[in-house]
């Protein structure tokens, strides 16, 4: 079971007073969260806090960070409208025809 964030005033006093204690809980409940997710999906999420973590080492400063993560969300979910659109790139993927059904006629009993 995973702990329960910390008020917003707790993180604020902590952004604040001591950065590294701030720091290691989103290093804990990152971990924490992988952890909690199916197996199936733990190699991907690490992966994929990889390319956060490397996102905000190469930003200049917190906000950076945060609109270059940000971007990298919209382009995520973009592709996956993309993808649920029937399409990729320019070129639309084929749909598939549904199947010939025969009608059957029940007969209705007069009320």
């Amino acid at each position: 079971m995973q702990k329960p964030l910390p008020s917003f005033e707790r993180m604020l006093d902590m952004a604040k007073n001591d950065p590294d204690a701030l720091e290691r809980l989103r290093l804990e409940m990152t971990r924490d969260a992988i952890n909690a997710a199916p197996e199936d999906y733990r190699q991907r999420l690490h992966g994929l806090q990889f390319q956060i973590d490397g996102q905000r080492l190469v930003s200049k400063n917190p906000m950076q960070a945060c609109i270059e993560i940000s971007k990298m969300m919209h382009d995520s979910l973009q592709q996956m409208k993309t993808f649920i659109e029937g399409h990729t790139g320019d070129k639309p993927l084929p749909k598939e025809q549904p199947e010939a059904a025969k009608i059957l006629s029940f007969p209705s009993e007069a009320l």
